[in-house]
């Protein structure tokens, strides 16, 4: 990372802030927001996020430990979650915003690995846009991410509908499935039920329109 779609972020803050603090509060911001999405999985050589505080709200300086600094921190990263959801929304031909969440993980670098595996597949990614409730496609991708993984123990819902326990499909109706992919904002939740680390990441679908754009491209 970071893979954020050819994106420049410039940030601005009237805050008094010390360098130190300012830039662990960016990088923690960063790591919770544009570190956590996958349009094409592409990095443009110029992909960057970067803040500048000029000072002049002439509050006492935030040094990091500090409340004040916590405060900042999190609206800064309220800013960068905010900001990163509409990038994903934004991409190359993308109909649908999908948050893919993983829970019940051994730790958080697994439940990360396993939502990322599940964003970045293309094969998901052309079924949510096809509104096909694979959940094939999804177990795959977490079967080859470095997550472990109990098969038999795996849960996978999209939106409210769970279409999968126990590593086996719960016999679902698969018109309630496709109600839930048929809106802009889709859903997917896998319970690993090996641990207790949950991760979030937020991606789009794979449109004709996406080869469409990006096939009529000259250098």
């Amino acid at each position: 990372r970071p893979n954020l779609a050819t994106m420049l972020c410039f940030l601005t803050t009237d805050a008094a802030i010390s360098k130190d603090a300012l830039d662990k509060a960016l990088r923690n911001a960063v790591d919770r927001s544009f570190n956590m999405i996958a349009v094409d999985n592409d990095t443009s050589t110029n992909d960057m996020v970067l803040i500048m505080a000029n000072g002049t709200a002439q509050n006492p300086l935030i040094e990091y430990g500090t409340d004040r600094y916590e405060i900042f921190e999190k609206y800064l990263t309220d800013v960068c979650v905010y900001l990163a959801k509409w990038l994903v929304r934004d991409g190359e031909g993308a109909t649908k915003f999908i948050e893919v969440r993983v829970r019940g993980a051994a730790d958080y670098q697994d439940a990360k690995s396993a939502a990322f595996a599940i964003a970045c597949s293309d094969l998901v990614k052309t079924a949510m846009f096809g509104e096909d409730p694979n959940w094939g496609r999804i177990v795959a991708a977490i079967g080859y991410s470095d997550a472990f993984v109990d098969p038999d123990k795996i849960g996978v819902s999209i939106g409210p509908v769970r279409i999968v326990e126990n590593g086996v499909s719960v016999g679902y109706r698969e018109e309630s499935a496709k109600e839930a992919l048929s809106g802009k904002d889709v859903s997917i939740v896998v319970d690993l039920n090996v641990g207790p680390a949950e991760a979030v990441v937020w991606t789009c679908d794979l449109s004709y329109d996406y080869v469409r754009i990006n096939g009529s491209y000259r250098s």
